[in-house]
């Protein structure tokens, strides 16, 4: 027994939206964000004000210029956290396509800064900061079109790995091995949540150790830093001035710090106290306290991220939130090692508190496209009030009507991460005779003879607004 109710305000709270759909933007989310923005323009004056007074007689100078990208970065944050998000999938080929060129102009065109290209117009602008965005969107997109071929060695690994290859090649070519690690690592960790089989990842962990042994010999920059670390270990009184001096300064602060501008290290002691080791000025202005609530904030940047990716509303959005969240705190773990001498130093930026234009926009537009996708079930919501969505009697309760979405959210989906809205099939929800009129959710799989009929278009094809995307 089917019936058919018109969602309506009133009738999706009835038929059992779940709790995501109403709670709109996460605010918890948002306030760590800001706090983390807010303190990384705290460190930025702290980190610049004496280089400002003595390269430009203005201690202000260097400060005014990140007030000035954390403006634009919260302006993209606001604009990308009404957008919906569904757009970017869109244009996700057109995003890559820009990444690319951007690459390819930065090893063309770029500024030669100490033998490397990777920064154009005099400095103001490292596009592989954005890159790290746009190959999450259209790894998102690729992964959610193709949820049942990731185990496919053929038509998952195999395509999955040129697309990330490509771009990593180009970042390796300014040289920035840094910055092309996370961006396999973030690739990496959305294709394992995308159902990737543990051989595939072996696979690739394999090939990504032989390439960094190779890259180690080949550039020379990366032959001397894996140096520079080994002795660390095995001659401590021989270990790189720099990286003594970052280890000074990280235990110079105690439990409550020498307070905010005091640390003297800063003061001609370290190297790029403002981007590489801002996070041991942090430690010996703040102390052992302050690199405690900063984590903290992290932390809860990564819990509520994952509570966004869990409870999106569609696939990509939810691959979307996971490549940012593994963006920024595996980023920031990577910094934090290094300057504990646990790993070779990266001289990767602090996410949010390091100075940088590219790397703080960038990351409060991201930041605004997973508030976007916390907001998603609403907007769609309130798009969809006037669609029939057919309810299965035995599923009403309590004299009150259940819609179908709520009752096939186990699916048998590969993916790893459990989603609002995830399908078994639209058979497993309505008759097969009714699937053509179930639409619920932006990726849900439509079954029955809507689904043999269009067999053509590939497995995981879904109906969203009468188009066909992939789920």
């Amino acid at each position: 027994m089917m019936r058919t109710v018109r969602r309506g305000r009133s009738s999706s709270r009835r038929a059992g939206a779940p709790a995501a759909a109403r709670r709109g933007a996460d605010w918890v989310f948002i306030g760590a964000v800001l706090l983390l923005t807010a303190l990384g323009l705290v460190m930025a004056y702290s980190t610049t004000f004496f280089w400002s007074q003595v390269k430009e007689g203005n201690p202000l100078a260097i400060f005014s210029r990140q007030l000035l990208y954390a403006g634009i970065g919260l302006v993209g944050l606001v604009f990308f956290s009404w957008l919906d998000y569904g757009i970017l999938r869109r244009f996700a080929v057109w995003i890559m396509a820009g990444c690319l060129a951007a690459l390819i102009a930065v090893l063309l065109f770029g500024d030669d800064v100490f033998g490397a290209r990777r920064t154009l117009l005099n400095g103001s602008m490292q596009p592989s900061e954005l890159v790290k965005l746009g190959v999450i969107i259209y790894a998102a997109a690729w992964l959610a079109s193709r949820r049942d071929q990731v185990r496919s060695v053929s038509n998952g690994l195999a395509p999955f790995g040129v697309i990330v290859g490509a771009v990593s090649f180009l970042i390796v070519l300014q040289p920035d091995l840094s910055t092309a690690a996370v961006i396999v690592m973030v690739a990496l960790a959305m294709f394992f949540m995308a159902g990737a089989s543990g051989q595939q990842l072996g696979l690739v962990t394999l090939i990504a150790l032989a390439a960094f042994l190779v890259l180690t010999t080949v550039v020379p920059h990366a032959a001397v830093r894996m140096n520079e670390f080994i002795k660390v270990w095995q001659a401590p009184n021989e270990m790189d001035y720099h990286i003594r001096q970052t280890l000074i300064t990280l235990g110079g602060g105690g439990l409550l710090g020498n307070g905010i501008g005091a640390s003297g290290q800063k003061f001609g002691y370290l190297p790029t106290p403002h981007t590489d080791s801002v996070i041991a000025v942090l430690g010996d202005e703040m102390g052992l306290l302050g690199l405690a609530i900063t984590l903290a904030l992290f932390v809860i940047f990564a819990w509520r991220g994952l509570r966004i990716a869990q409870s999106a509303d569609t696939a990509f959005g939810s691959f979307v939130v996971i490549g940012v969240v593994i963006w920024v705190i595996g980023q920031m773990l990577l910094n934090v090692m290094a300057i504990m001498a646990l790993i070779p130093f990266t001289g990767l930026p602090v996410p949010f508190l390091s100075f940088g234009g590219s790397s703080l926009v960038s990351l409060l537009i991201a930041c605004g496209v997973v508030i976007s996708v916390a907001r998603g079930s609403r907007i769609l919501r309130e798009r969809e009030r006037q669609v029939e969505l057919p309810v299965v009697g035995s599923h009403v309760k309590g004299g009150k009507a259940v819609r179908a979405s709520s009752t096939i959210r186990r699916g048998h989906s590969r993916t790893r991460f459990a989603r609002a809205h995830r399908a078994q099939s639209a058979r497993s929800a309505v008759e097969p005779e009714s699937a053509d009129a179930l639409i619920v959710g932006r990726d849900i799989r439509i079954g029955g003879a809507l689904g043999r009929r269009n067999s053509r278009r590939g497995p995981g094809a879904v109906r969203w607004r009468g188009k066909w995307h992939g789920a």
